[in-house]
């Protein structure tokens, strides 16, 4: 060991801090580092130094406050607690004793204040008793005031009209305690109920007299040769009731036979006639498409088939059971009884007036139109041998072509069947004038040529409304032409006339000039 190490080491350790040895400089920084630990450590010492003074400073001032304060005493006296502390105790037992002598006292005053609640309960039960006295007195009065009233009231009722009343509410009466207490409500309730019934034997007695007054007023205006002499009023209600009488023992027997003469004769015989009127419709429909068949027949609807219009009865569930019920009114004319003839009465009644009158208007409209009794088709049959081509219920599936000439067809068969066109009528002067506006303007040629021969066999009188352009098409069909031509303002018109013949004529002279 170096003699005195200890101020070599520091020296050496002090070059390392100021100096450095080659390249490195790492033992210098490691040397710092030191040095600002041992400094941070030295500076957390004197922190905590610093504070510690602090602290005594603060405990002087305190303690010099204090001095202060306690310098400002002149007299002993006013520091003095103890004395202050034994006159407190003093004071303490004093009231102690005060407090015990007083219980003798607190004893009367609690007597003296139960006296007086008792006193002012007794006053109160007093005053209500006097109360109570006075009630009941005068309520004796009330009482013997009204059984004086009911003693009156008594004597003018009789008892069998007593005993009557008892027993027509002894249902209601039962509902009553029948006591005196409850004798007051109960006649009050009674009473009402009793106005009631009052008010509704009054409504139904006015219910009544206008009915009555409404039926005299019916009978006298369906009668009036029986009741000239009497007036509508319940005035005459006993003679109205003689007149009944009378209908019911003398005349009522004499309208049943001719109720029953008409039954089985004018009733039965009009509703024959209806059916028979409806079938006989029936079968004029049926005429006129076979007639219009006919016509139909000699178009050519293709070049190899024609149309036939067909019907059959209808599917409709409402028909059928109409024409059901038609049946079943008459029923068998070889059963010809009184009972058979009711019943059918009670047939006809139910199955057909009722109905006519209950049901809408449209069932009535439907089962009383023929025209709903059938359903129509269209067949296309080959011309060689009528057969069937195909059967046409309906326009789907087709062309639009095909559509249009369908139409055509269906719409001249509805023509003629409302002008009743046939081989024979249609020659005769009739009016069957068709006006066909602008109708074949889209349609092609063959099509509109198709309608006009159509219209041609049906023997129609026809005006074509028609563009100049379509002139051609129904030139055959036609016997004049009517051209109609109106100002550059548009405010006056003109009708030329010319027959196809000159109309064919002037084309030709045009034509020719143009070929020049």
């Amino acid at each position: 060991m170096l003699p005195n190490s200890n101020l070599f080491v520091p020296r050496i350790w002090d070059f390392c801090k100021r100096s450095i040895l080659g390249w490195n400089n790492a033992s210098k920084i490691n040397a710092l580092e030191i040095d600002l630990i041992e400094f941070n450590k030295q500076l957390a010492q004197i922190e905590k130094e610093i504070q510690s003074l602090d602290s005594q400073l603060k405990k002087r001032r305190q303690q010099t406050s204090s001095l202060e304060n306690f310098m400002r005493f002149t007299d002993s006296s006013e520091i003095d607690w103890r004395s202050a502390e034994l006159d407190c105790q003093n004071l303490q037992k004093q009231k102690q004793q005060l407090e015990a002598s007083s219980d003798h006292l607190k004893q009367l005053e609690a007597q003296l204040e139960s006296t007086k609640e008792e006193i002012a309960q007794a006053d109160q039960r007093r005053t209500a008793l006097i109360g109570e006295i006075r009630t009941l007195e005068n309520r004796q009065r009330q009482a013997q005031i009204e059984q004086r009233d009911c003693e009156i009231k008594l004597q003018s009722v009789t008892a069998s009209a007593i005993e009557k009343f008892v027993t027509r509410m002894a249902v209601k009466l039962r509902q009553y305690k029948m006591t005196l207490e409850a004798i007051a409500q109960d006649e009050s309730d009674l009473q009402k109920y009793l106005e009631q019934e009052l008010r509704l034997r009054e409504r139904q007695q006015d219910d009544s007299r206008s009915a009555l007054t409404i039926r005299m007023h019916n009978f006298k205006n369906a009668f009036p040769e029986i009741t000239v002499e009497l007036a509508i009023t319940l005035d005459f209600l006993d003679e109205y009731l003689q007149l009944k009488t009378q209908i019911e023992h003398d005349d009522l027997p004499r309208h049943e036979e001719r109720f029953k003469r008409l039954m089985t004769g004018k009733v039965i015989e009009a509703i024959v006639g209806f059916k028979g009127q409806l079938e006989k419709q029936e079968e004029e429909i049926q005429e006129n498409i076979d007639e219009l068949n006919k016509s139909l027949r000699q178009v050519d609807y293709t070049d190899l088939t024609y149309i036939e219009l067909c019907y059959e009865p209808s599917h409709n569930q409402e028909i059928k059971n109409f024409k059901e019920d038609l049946k079943i009114c008459l029923g068998d004319v070889a059963y010809q009884s009184a009972e058979d003839n009711e019943q059918r009465f009670h047939n006809i009644k139910t199955r057909l007036i009722e109905r006519f009158k209950s049901q809408e208007q449209r069932w009535t409209l439907l089962v009383t139109d023929v025209r709903n009794w059938l359903g129509f088709s269209v067949i296309e049959r080959y011309r060689s041998d009528n057969i069937e081509k195909e059967h046409h219920t309906d326009s789907s599936g087709k062309s639009g072509g095909q559509k249009v000439k369908l139409a055509y067809t269906i719409l001249a068969s509805a023509i003629a069947y409302q002008f009743d066109l046939n081989q024979d009528t249609a020659k005769n002067k009739s009016f069957r004038f068709v006006v066909i506006d602008e109708v074949f303007s889209k349609s092609d040629d063959n099509n509109a040529r198709y309608a006009m021969e159509l219209f041609k066999n049906l023997n129609v009188q026809l005006l074509v409304v028609t563009p100049k352009d379509k002139i051609n098409v129904i030139e055959s069909y036609i016997s004049s032409l009517h051209f109609v031509s109106n100002t550059l303002e548009g405010n006056f018109s003109s009708i030329t006339s010319i027959s196809i013949e000159k109309y064919r004529q002037k084309r030709q002279l045009t034509l020719s000039k143009s070929h020049d």
